[in-house]
């Protein structure tokens, strides 16, 4: 049938099993510490990426209409709630969507609501995407929806997806780049400091006033899987056989580690709080600009070559 034939009990980790499942029933899923829930920074990083202020999952939409055709297979490893992957069925009533992931818990509660929603396309199967099976020439696209910074097993992981998508198709991906397990390069750690000490005012630092890496065994302890080796996505997706089409920067080598876990603290309807918003947009872009940071998040197309 061409879906993923993987197995939840032989999963590599079951802590990662656990904290996902946990993390997924959080009202916002964790939106707390995710710097990107902030309006203002989606919309610089969508300016930064794609010149226009467009969701993500609007230029995914694009993107799928344009690379697929009424029929068409996709498929997406790491789905959780499945939030986004609702959001596609929907758009694409035409199209057939198989979503996978580790926590058969959370699986349960996706299926249930979009058999609620009346998405018929879209099929749920549990599985680890460090073991993946996919049956080659199954599917016309892969989605990647900031889970592939998740995959340790990379190079099986883009084996079975080049094997699996039939001639001229693609994957689509938006994900995190940057450094593995959030270890912050010493330009991040420098600059970072410096901004939190001359840009970002004391309401705005409840978590941190300096930047430092995140502790492996913070992040050990939490989930393994968090950017396990996430700055070799891309160096392994081109060495698997993979020509990338298209790759968009998003940046964020500055905001991330400035604003993880206390973006919370800018309220985006007080301008002055976005002022300072887009004062580290600026700061970031200049330093961009000189060679001084890179991208840590990215949007790419990629196909066999």
């Amino acid at each position: 049938m061409g879906t993923p034939a993987n197995d939840p009990e032989h999963a590599s980790s079951r802590q990662v099993v656990e904290f996902w499942t946990e993390r997924h029933r959080l009202p916002d899923a964790g939106a707390h510490d995710n710097f990107l829930s902030h309006p203002l920074v989606a919309g610089y990083v969508s300016l930064r990426a794609l010149g226009a202020l467009i969701g993500q999952m609007d230029a995914l939409v694009n993107q799928i209409r344009d690379r697929s055709r009424a029929g068409a297979r996709i498929f997406s490893p790491g789905c959780g709630r499945a939030d986004k992957e609702m959001i596609l069925a929907a758009a694409f009533p035409d199209r057939e969507f198989v979503a996978m992931d580790i926590t058969p818990a959370i699986l349960e509660e996706a299926r249930a609501e979009a058999e609620r929603r009346g998405l018929g396309n879209l099929s749920f199967y549990p599985g680890d995407f460090n073991r993946l099976e996919l049956e080659p020439r199954s599917f016309d696209v892969v989605v990647g929806m900031g889970s592939i910074h998740h995959v340790e097993a990379l190079e099986r992981f883009w084996a079975e997806v080049r094997r699996a998508l039939r001639p001229g198709g693609v994957l689509l991906a938006q994900e995190y780049i940057g450094p593995n397990r959030l270890q912050w390069t010493e330009a991040q750690v420098r600059e970072g400091t410096r901004v939190l000490r001359e840009l970002v005012p004391a309401e705005h630092k409840p978590d941190h006033a300096e930047v430092q890496p995140v502790p492996l065994e913070v992040i050990i302890a939490g989930d393994p899987s968090e950017a396990v080796r996430s700055r070799d996505i891309l160096p392994t997706c081109q060495a698997s056989g993979f020509a990338l089409l298209g790759y968009a920067g998003a940046g964020c080598a500055l905001l991330q580690p400035v604003l993880m876990n206390q973006v919370h603290t800018f309220e985006p309807k007080d301008w002055e709080h976005n002022h300072r918003l887009v004062t580290l947009f600026r700061e970031e872009d200049r330093l961009m600009r000189a060679g001084v940071l890179g991208d840590d998040f990215a949007m790419f197309v990629a196909a066999p070559r």
